[in-house]
């Protein structure tokens, strides 16, 4: 359990580093992180985890979205402080 915490908040990591470059890398990895986000966003969502798994699952789509050009400053600010606060908070 403890390994797939740290796997998840390395992919965390991963899709911040993916929204950051959305202009600068293929846009079929940054689709991939964005599904990656939704699908696991979905997954606890249906488990019966809490309500910022639905932020995984709107960030999933932000990325999908950014991954076309589409972005502003904000979202992806807020986006990128959401993931990264859950990525520290798995590795401690």
């Amino acid at each position: 359990l403890f390994m797939i915490l740290k796997l998840l908040a390395f992919a965390d990591i991963l899709a911040i580093l993916a929204l950051i470059g959305s202009s600068l890398l293929p846009q079929n990895i940054v689709i991939l992180m964005g599904i990656y986000l939704i699908i696991k966003g979905l997954a606890f969502v249906l488990i019966g985890g809490s309500f910022a798994n639905f932020f995984d699952m709107t960030v999933g789509f932000y990325l999908i979205i950014a991954a076309f050009g589409i972005t502003n400053w904000i979202p992806t600010v807020l986006s990128i402080l959401f993931l990264g606060q859950k990525a520290f908070l798995s590795f401690v």
